[in-house]
């Protein structure tokens, strides 16, 4: 398959344009054009766009292998059969980075005549992709099949092609893998990463711990507000890159930050912009943050050359031609973390999203200690429904329904069931010891 890098060009009013680009320095056509007609009319987050595009980007290799023209097939009126569908399937589970790694340039060894006296070899089989990323790609190519299915019959509509579309989108759909949903743990939320390991993470994270890996000042006390607004704020990773000078109150009765929609801003030059992913929010903060906050703007960032020219919180201290401007997502989950990671293996397991899952089972925790306080009368406390926790930890998060929030609770309500099970396993063992100690000390006696 020829190469195709996917390519984000930046449009004069800020807007960011993810588009497949060949070895020849041209845009796939049908691809683009999807793009444009479809996920770039309903407002698809750039994000969101790159991973369809890298999504369809694996599939093209499939025509390729066996030697097919969909979009002359689709023409003519013939559609994915079960078999091409099985086929597709195959494909896109198949792990791409795996791959990337795996000598291509063997010869066919059909035809080969085998002894059977021969020493048999191990299989190699390819590995596949999670269940998630699988159901997302197929989501995604037969999003774009539909497409040019659609396109390839515009000259010559009928109600049969209509037909024989819906019913290629339909059985492609059912081809999914099943389990995807909410109610599937996602890899790391369904962690049991120890309490204890978040702590010492964030410790190391403080500029001023002796295992900090970073030397500059600007950089630790930088980083470490990064990880102090994951954990104690829940936010995204692209959310806390995206917060600006402008949108927070640092001083007052009323200390607060607000997480604000900021696609397609002029003033932000990284191609790969860190957005809000839903919901705008203010989110109040207290006196160490805003400290920590002001202390890194007056006393570091305001003396990083070209910081002034953007009002973007987080940027590059080293002098570089990146100096003063915005931290990327690259840097962070490249060089930031990998650093962090480095310095005890057992951080390996920490992801800086589980940060929000872990804000979010010490809100459950919260909710739980104010609950206990409040059936037992303890003045100043009002127990908190299952209703209003729902709508507390949605603006917390920033999602657009209450219904997002439920896999947080259902974690913690897991663990809770899981400890209670616990529990009384050892009360059970412990009520068993004692009965065989007086079985015993009855027989002694006797």
């Amino acid at each position: 398959m020829a190469g195709y890098t996917i390519e984000t060009l930046i449009f004069d009013n800020g807007e960011r344009y993810p588009i497949l680009i060949g070895e020849d320095g041209m845009p796939h056509f049908h691809i683009t054009l999807w793009v444009t007609n479809k996920l770039r009319s309903s407002g698809k987050a750039q994000t969101t766009i790159e991973n369809k595009i890298g999504h369809v980007k694996w599939f093209l290799e499939w025509p390729e292998l066996v030697h097919r023209n969909l979009f002359s097939e689709f023409k003519e009126g013939n559609f994915l059969s079960e078999e091409d569908i099985a086929s597709i399937k195959s494909h896109l589970a198949k792990d791409l980075f795996y791959l990337k790694g795996v000598d291509r340039t063997k010869k066919n060894s059909r035809g080969k005549v085998l002894s059977i006296y021969d020493t048999p070899q191990l299989i190699n089989v390819v590995p596949s992709v999670g269940r998630s990323h699988h159901y997302n790609r197929m989501t995604s190519v037969i999003e774009y099949l539909v497409f040019i299915a659609k396109l390839s019959v515009r000259e010559n509509p009928s109600e049969k092609f209509n037909q024989a579309i819906m019913k290629m989108e339909k059985e492609f759909k059912e081809a999914r893998p099943r389990g995807k949903g909410k109610n599937v743990l996602d890899d790391v939320n369904s962690k049991d990463i120890p309490k204890e390991l978040v702590e010492e993470f964030m410790a190391v994270a403080h500029y001023e711990h002796p295992k900090n890996p970073f030397k500059q000042e600007s950089v630790r006390l930088r980083n470490h507000l990064m990880f102090h607004l994951l954990e104690k704020k829940g936010l995204r990773r692209g959310e806390m890159l995206s917060l600006k000078l402008t949108e927070m109150i640092l001083h007052g009765d009323k200390k607060s930050i607000w997480v604000r929609r900021t696609h397609d801003d002029k003033n932000d030059t990284r191609k790969r912009q860190p957005v809000a992913k839903t919901r705008e929010r203010l989110l109040r903060i207290d006196d160490n943050t805003a400290e920590l906050l002001e202390c890194y703007i007056m006393e570091h960032r305001a003396k990083t050359p070209n910081a002034d020219k953007h009002p973007y919180l987080f940027v590059t201290h080293r002098e570089c031609s990146t100096q003063g401007k915005q931290i990327s997502t690259s840097t962070f989950d490249n060089t930031i973390i990998p650093a962090m990671r480095a310095v005890d293996k057992r951080f390996q397991l920490i992801h800086p999203h589980y940060l929000r899952h872990y804000w979010n089972e010490i809100f459950s925790e919260k909710v739980d200690s104010n609950n206990e306080l409040a059936e037992k009368g303890v003045k100043g406390y009002k127990y908190v429904d299952s209703g209003s926790e729902a709508k507390m930890r949605k603006h917390q998060m920033g999602h657009s329904s209450e219904l997002s929030g439920e896999v947080y609770n259902k974690r913690h309500i897991t663990k809770k069931a899981n400890e209670l099970s616990l529990i009384e396993q050892e009360k059970l063992h412990k009520l068993a010891e004692e009965a065989r100690n007086k079985k015993v000390d009855q027989g002694e006696g006797e």
